[in-house]
């Protein structure tokens, strides 16, 4: 597939000397297939049984406890159905593993739909504590509401709010925000993202973004922790919200991410260093942007 001179000439500038990699990898990424087990409903041993009767190899992903590299792609069987596991990303796993939320929590999934973050929250807290699943689609909301019960999350209740004007009573201790975005990381399953990327709506998103990031933070705790992802590459999308809200917030902090066994780049500008870039070429095959941020 042959990429717009918009996107080739973006990308080279933005990423430099990772650009080749970057592009080599794009359509060919070194992605496998992966799941997290459901620890809510079953052992992780008892999925490996599972996978092994069926003639899937598995291998543990290092920075996920319950997650599971596979060689199979084809795992809508049953037991995904009865909410045994997830099918997800490896990627995906990361911002949950990041806010590494305890137990007695309460916790704001502020753009929650489908729910495979939402789950892991929940999986994460032990179904303790509790997490405000929000969602602002009414069919978004329908996703997020079974996968929620197919998963036992007991935990989570969902509120249908618009995330730049989210309202709570309470303060929360941790809050994910997983950004809308241009998605260029779901390019290898969907190549028109890169076909219909523009700067422009990198910007005008980016304008949402910024909004959710800062109504997120004025909702935290004093020493809360606030992480922010996307599954894009753009800075506008990325790089850009990070720093608009710590120009704007004197009391936020990036936080460094320490995940074991996790190939990934630094953020692309001085200030968002601690942040964490994934590119086609690393190990984990994906485009995503993480950052944790902590209200000091």
């Amino acid at each position: 597939m042959k990429l717009t001179k918009e996107f080739r000439d973006y990308h080279r500038g933005i990423l430099g000397p990772h650009y080749s990699g970057f592009e080599e990898n794009l359509f060919n990424p070194k992605t496998r297939a992966s799941i997290r087990v459901n620890t809510l409903k079953i052992g992780k041993k008892d999925v490996e049984k599972i996978l092994g009767e069926n003639n899937i190899e598995y291998a543990d992903i290092p920075w996920c406890d319950s997650g599971l590299w596979t060689s199979n792609t084809n795992l809508d069987l049953i037991h995904h159905q009865l909410g045994y596991y997830y099918i997800q990303s490896a990627a995906s796993m990361i911002p949950a593993e990041a806010l590494n939320p305890g137990e007695g929590d309460l916790v704001l999934d502020l753009c929650a739909a489908p729910g495979g973050k939402t789950t892991h929250i929940s999986q994460l807290m032990g179904n303790r504590g509790s997490v405000a699943a929000n969602e602002s689609s009414p069919p978004r909301i329908r996703a997020l509401v079974y996968n929620i019960q197919r998963c036992a999350a007991s935990n989570v209740y969902v509120t249908k709010q618009d995330g730049c004007r989210y309202y709570s009573e309470k303060p929360f201790d941790k809050i994910l925000v997983d950004a809308p975005c241009s998605d260029v990381g779901t390019a290898p399953r969907n190549r028109k993202k890169i076909i219909q990327w523009r700067r422009g709506k990198s910007i005008k998103l980016s304008v949402v973004q910024k909004k959710l990031i800062h109504q997120a933070f004025r909702l935290l705790k004093p020493g809360g922790v606030l992480v922010y992802s996307t599954c894009t590459t753009p800075l506008e999308e990325n790089e850009h919200v990070i720093q608009y809200l710590l120009e704007r917030e004197e009391t936020a902090k990036i936080k460094k991410i320490k995940l074991k066994g996790l190939d990934c780049a630094e953020g692309l500008s001085r200030k968002t260093r601690h942040c964490l870039r994934l590119l086609p070429q690393h190990s984990i095959g994906e485009s995503y942007f993480i950052a944790k941020i902590e209200k000091k």
